[in-house]
């Protein structure tokens, strides 16, 4: 369904000022030439804490910058400026220097107006003066030659250095003592210099300058291309080349390429080719590069644009890149921004949506419609030519906007009007996928398909509209929704994915399939669809850097483009995809408004804000208009930082921190300041240090530049320290210092060990102490005990034995009673005579709780008694006992418990078992003693008579004793009995007290 644009009085309007436009396919090219608003520019100044009077800015090999200036040594890394003071408290001849040269080992030499040079190295500091053959005046450049000899240019004459003093050419050097104002050394090994109004050369390994024979201004500077190049940067000439590896240019190629009017003081080509200058006096600087059609483009920036102060001196590019110029109230610097943000000559709408063709072409609109081409031959061109060609774009455009949707094909504009779907339209996501073919999604619940003229609703999906379309090379197409769910289908089947799945990046903002992965952004994060069919959400070092990307795409290099609410982020393909697999943290790069982004990315809109064309430039829509980034240029990672430690600080006091310092006894509290000087963005650097002797693993410290520690024992500990670069690249080298607390007095060994002592005394005391408390209670309990025994003693005495003599008595009298028959009175005399052995070994029992004997240490003799007293005739069993082991002493209370036991169980055996032999074994082990008795009776019953207790006593028994008592019957075999005791519970061990007397275990 389509209506016709005549009606519509805008769309007429739009009508006349369409101008249609043809996006080709272009091969890679050559990274686009940047001008001066592709760089950021910073500026210290005076006041603010930078120097004046710059006169020379040299790089250390720890990446910070020294500035010499007339007001002595600056050092700045970044972040703040300091003043250098030699080493030992000495000071500088003069506080104004004129010239800086930094040796491969570290060695820095300083020149100055009429006070000569200092040399600094790790011995200290030397100064060289008139006495060592310099003469006062102005030293602008010190040159090493190829055979390493330092030259100093000084209009007060020439002079070399021999290793002790500053010599004078000699006439067999070509060349008088004439006054110098340039030395440079060429990748060949020529010296080239400019003295005397000439210029002169020295040839690699020469002994003879040559007189080149042309005449060059006073105070002229030299420069070197990236390709070997010299340039000639001429007071009163202007800036030209001079010569290249094969000697000195013609005239008229000096001519052919001079910039007659750039009048420089200091020149210097920069990594990308392009050539920076100071002007003579004011103007500020200069930036020439070339134009693509032969000629150079030259641009100035002065005072007016920010520049420190309109007369600029030095420059420099540090190893990061970054362009540094001095000037006489404050530093500078240029850094090329990565990312380029879309001039235009002045649109009342200006664009800010992005569309791409199934081909690769690339237009950008607003919300008046009007595309714009997108191509990398339109980038530098002229305002005028910036407008659309003439020819119209070889696919068909598909226009979006909140309430209007446009398709244009072959200059023929149609608006068009889904079914169903009244004005405002309120289009929320659109994905064309050919020329004919589109999916839409409408308000809160619609999403069509536009096919070939024809509008069509799958049955297949719900009624709800969604946020973010996406399409695959297989003609799949991914759905994102509001509420954080994703509909991956393809030929009318789909696949639906919720928090269950892993996918939980809240309201889907943007999804890509692309590099054989699904992708999810949403306003909380990013997730990757795993092999496993479940989503892992991106982790990143950096919190914030995957939220609110609304476009997501990959370059031919390997790698994926986010731009999202932080900014536009790069990251490895694989790496990325790596890390989100396992669960792990990446390190992604961030592009900002410092790296040139002119906002963030733009949030609502129905397409991706970042797209890549077919010519390799990425494209993204921000906050701020369109911006772009040129993916077949090599962004190399910045180099890796160098982290070193610097001081340490203790109570009051701060000193370097160096290798083997001892610190004061009583240090608690420390702070520990370290740095890695990142001259492009300090505030990205990112610190890991640990504590070796207090901390196990690395420690984040963010952007922390100093660490604090409380309460530290003294000893050894090694502090280590490592950065991270603005591309999260970690340094290869750690920074360490080792230092040692010293111990207070009572920190010591020897203290600690008398601690030792006297806790170990205390604790012999206590337990002396203990053991004098615990024998009196043992004491007192045997008292009682005894008293108890004699109490018992007496009440059997008194009782059962008094009792026991009255009934023998009676029956003695029973006996000789006149009635008593000859086989009663036989009775009676039996029974007579069991009784008074019963009361002969109650009495022995008697005597035994009284004097507490030690009747019992033969336990084998004791036992045999017992049989003796028990085997009356001649039908009792025989015995054998067996004895092992040599018989140690016992225990006396454990003593009679065993002969209990196995008095009974003799008893047992002889009384009921009806057997014919008894054996009983007494092993005395070094485990323990073992009591052992078994019969070949006719062994115990199944169920025992009640009333009958001597097996439940004999266990009883055994178990108070904590010894093992294990039984064997069986029905006329006979029975076995068998008592453990462990050595420490029946043994009676003497034993030595601490004091040397000796007590045994029933004491103890």
């Amino acid at each position: 369904m389509f209506r016709s644009l005549a009606p519509l009085a805008a769309w007429r309007a739009m009508r006349g000022v369409l101008l249609p436009m043809l996006l080709a396919m272009l091969a890679p090219l050559p990274a686009v030439a940047a001008s001066l608003a592709a760089y950021e520019h910073s500026a210290w100044v005076v006041g603010q804490g930078a120097p004046g009077d710059i006169w020379d800015i040299a790089q250390q090999r720890d990446g910070r910058l020294l500035l010499a200036t007339g007001a002595g040594l600056y050092r700045f890394d970044g972040r703040q400026f300091e003043r250098v003071a030699p080493p030992n408290g000495s000071s500088f001849p003069s506080a104004n220097m004129t010239s800086l040269t930094v040796d491969p080992d570290g060695t820095l030499w300083i020149a100055y107006y009429n006070a000569g040079i200092t040399r600094l190295d790790a011995h200290g500091s030397r100064d060289f003066g008139s006495r060592d053959g310099l003469r006062p005046g102005l030293i602008p450049r010190m040159e090493r030659d190829a055979s390493g000899r330092l030259w100093a240019a000084s209009d007060a004459g020439l002079r070399w250095f021999d290793g002790e003093r500053w010599q004078a050419p000699t006439a067999a050097m070509g060349i008088g003592d004439i006054a110098a104002h340039w030395a440079l050394r060429d990748p060949t090994g020529t010296l080239w210099l400019l003295a005397g109004g000439e210029l002169w050369r020295l040839r690699a390994h020469a002994t003879r300058f040559e007189r080149m024979h042309l005449a060059v201004s006073r105070f002229s500077s030299l420069a070197l291309r990236a390709d070997g190049q010299v340039w000639l940067a001429d007071r009163q000439q202007g800036v030209m080349p001079l010569a290249d590896a094969h000697g000195l240019l013609s005239a008229a190629h000096r001519q052919a390429h001079r910039l007659p009017g750039l009048l420089a003081g200091r020149i210097r080509f920069a990594a990308d080719g392009s050539l920076w200058g100071s002007f003579v006096s004011n103007g500020g600087i200069f930036h020439v590069d070339a134009d693509g059609h032969g000629g150079h483009r030259i641009e100035r920036f002065d005072a007016a644009q920010g520049l420190a102060s309109t007369t600029a001196g030095p420059l420099l590019q540090d190893r990061e890149g970054n362009l540094w110029v001095g000037s006489n109230l404050g530093l500078n610097r240029f850094r090329e921004h990565q990312v380029r943000a879309l001039a235009l000559p002045g649109p009342a709408d200006p664009l800010r949506t992005l569309f791409r063709t199934p081909g690769g072409e690339v237009v950008g609109y607003g919300k008046d419609l009007q595309p714009m081409a997108l191509r990398r031959d339109l980038l530098d061109a002229a305002p005028a030519q910036r407008l659309p060609t003439a020819q119209p774009p070889s696919q068909p455009l598909w226009l979006t906007e909140w309430d209007a949707l446009l398709r244009i094909d072959q200059g023929r504009r149609t608006l068009l009007a889904p079914p169903g779907i009244p004005a405002p339209l309120e289009l929320r996501a659109m994905l064309a996928v050919g020329a004919d073919e589109a999916w839409f999604c409408f308000r809160a619940d619609t999403v069509l398909h536009y096919h070939v003229g024809r509008w069509k609703q799958d049955p297949a999906l719900p009624p709800l509209s969604c946020t973010a379309l996406a399409g695959g090379d297989d003609g799949a197409v991914a759905i994102g929704y509001p509420d954080g769910t994703l509909r991956v289908g393809h030929g009318g089947r789909y696949r639906h994915y919720t928090r269950a799945d892993g996918l939980d990046v809240g309201p889907v903002t943007a999804t890509a399939l692309t590099g054989g992965r699904t992708w999810v952004a949403g306003e909380n994060g990013l997730a990757l669809l795993g092999r496993d069919g479940r989503f892992r959400t991106a982790l990143a070092a950096s919190p914030g850097v995957f939220e609110g990307i609304t476009g997501i795409a990959r370059d031919r290099r390997g790698h994926y483009w986010f731009n999202g609410s932080r900014g536009l982020v790069r990251a490895d393909a694989a790496t990325l995809e790596r890390a989100i697999d396992a669960g792990e943290e990446t390190a992604p790069r961030l592009y900002d408004t410092a790296d040139g982004m002119p906002g963030i990315a733009t949030q609502a809109t129905p397409v991706s804000s970042a797209v890549l064309a077919a010519d390799g430039l990425l494209w993204v829509a921000t906050n701020q208009g369109l911006a772009w980034l040129d993916t077949l240029r090599d962004h190399p990672n910045a180099p890796p930082l160098l982290p070193h430690v610097d001081t340490v600080t203790y109570g009051r006091r701060q000193q370097p921190l160096r290798d083997g310092l001892q610190l004061p006894a009583g240090t608690a509290q420390l702070q520990i300041d370290y740095l890695a000087v990142s001259l492009a963005r300090p505030e990205r650097t990112r610190y890991q240090h640990r504590l070796i002797g207090l901390d196990a693993q690395w420690q984040e410290a963010g952007s922390l530049t100093r660490a604090f520690y409380t309460n530290l024992p003294p000893g050894p500990y090694r502090f280590e320290v490592r950065a991270a670069n603005e591309d999260q690249v970690w340094s290869t080298a750690v920074a360490q210092r080792s230092f040692t607390i010293a111990p207070m007095w009572y920190q010591t060994l020897w203290f600690s060990a008398a601690c030792v002592l006297a806790m170990l005394a205390l604790i012999a005391l206590a337990m002396r102490l203990r053991s004098r408390s615990l024998t009196q209670l043992v004491r007192a309990r045997l008292q009682e005990r005894h008293a108890e025994r004699e109490r018992i003693a007496r009440e059997l005495h008194d009782t059962l034995l008094q009792g026991t003599q009255g009934l023998i008595l009676r029956l003695h009298a029973v006996s000789h009673s006149a009635h008593a028959t000859p086989e009663v009175r036989e009775a009676l005399e039996a029974a007579m005579q069991a009784a008074e052995n019963a009361l002969a070994e109650g009495r022995e029992r008697v005597n035994r709780l009284r004097d507490g004997s030690d009747d019992y240490q033969d336990l084998g003799a004791s036992l045999v008694q017992v049989y003796g007293e028990r085997a009356a005739d001649s039908r009792s069993p025989s015995l054998r006992l067996n004895v092992e082991g040599t018989p140690k002493p016992l225990r006396h209370d454990a003593a009679e418990e065993v002969f209990l036991i196995g008095r009974e169980a003799l008893l047992n055996a002889l009384q009921h078992a009806a057997a014919e032999a008894l054996d009983i074994e007494l092993v005395y082990a070094r485990r323990g003693l073992r009591l052992h008795i078994r019969d070949d009776g006719s062994g115990l019953p199944a169920t025992l008579p009640d009333g009958r207790w001597g097996l439940v006593g004999m266990r009883e028994r055994a178990e108070r004793l904590g010894g093992r008592l294990r039984l064997w019957s069986r029905p006329s075999v006979g029975t076995e009995i068998e008592l453990f005791l462990p050595g420490e519970r029946i043994y009676r061990h003497p034993r030595r007290r601490w004091y040397g007397r000796r007590t045994s275990g029933e004491t103890a």
